[in-house]
């Protein structure tokens, strides 16, 4: 594996728009690299891509399905120094923060899971936040039978307090509609399924995080049947 190097980022997440790849993981490196992994799980296929900054940003990207490496090619159509630009840099690809794609890589170009990882320092930091969330949310339990992971995913992704804050809002928007519109369900009811539809799309393209479900499906769930309670029995 390349000899580590200083390195400060953080990945982010969001979908893919290339076709047949569901999701994609993206960073710029300290030296101004750009790199970048779109991943179907379901296909077992990832799609490993770099932008080089020393070369007016000249592009490389390899696939990878079910394990193999099936295609590379680089800004000018040829597969030359490809596995060169990806092996250089698969200490930072190893950071991902995500087992699943590293096991779609499946060790291609060097990239590891576990041991030898690169932990930047905003990951330190995030990994610390998510430290004092659970401490802030969960109280100890010798007989709680889950993990310290399961803990910080809830404390990421479902109890964090920017979703009771999405949800104190949409009932206040929902009731400023019913009253604007002299008492309308209809209105309350489509507000609320708007505003299910827009904080969904708040948390993958504004927070970079997974959406929590229960929180749209609420919304979804409550806007309909105010909405057909509006409109049948009012």
């Amino acid at each position: 594996m390349p000899e580590a190097r200083k390195i400060q980022f953080a990945w982010k997440r969001r979908p893919s728009e290339i076709r047949g790849y569901e999701r994609a993981l993206y960073t710029t490196l300290d030296n101004g690299d750009y790199i970048r992994v779109d991943y179907n799980n379901g296909d077992q296929r990832a799609r490993l891509y770099v932008e080089v900054q020393d070369e007016n940003s000249a592009s490389y990207y390899s696939i990878i399905s079910h394990g193999k490496i099936t295609l590379e090619r680089n800004s000018s159509g040829r597969s030359t120094r490809v596995a060169e630009v990806l092996k250089e840099r698969a200490a930072e690809f190893s950071t991902i923060p995500n087992e699943d794609v590293l096991k779609l890589i499946n060790n291609q170009y060097g990239v590891r899971s576990g041991s030898g990882k690169i932990v930047s320092e905003k990951e330190k930091q995030r990994q610390n936040e998510i430290a004092e969330t659970r401490k802030k949310y969960f109280k100890h339990n010798e007989e709680n039978p889950y993990s310290p992971d399961d803990y910080a995913d809830a404390a990421q992704s479902r109890i964090a307090f920017i979703d009771f804050f999405d949800l104190a809002t949409g009932i206040i928007i929902g009731g400023i509609f019913f009253l604007l519109n002299q008492f309308s369900f209809i209105a309350m009811g489509a507000s609320f399924a708007f505003w299910g539809i827009l904080i969904g799309l708040f948390d993958i393209v504004l927070r970079n995080r997974e959406p929590v479900f229960s929180k749209i499906i609420l919304f979804l769930g409550a806007g309909t049947v105010l909405y057909i309670y509006g409109y049948f029995y009012v």
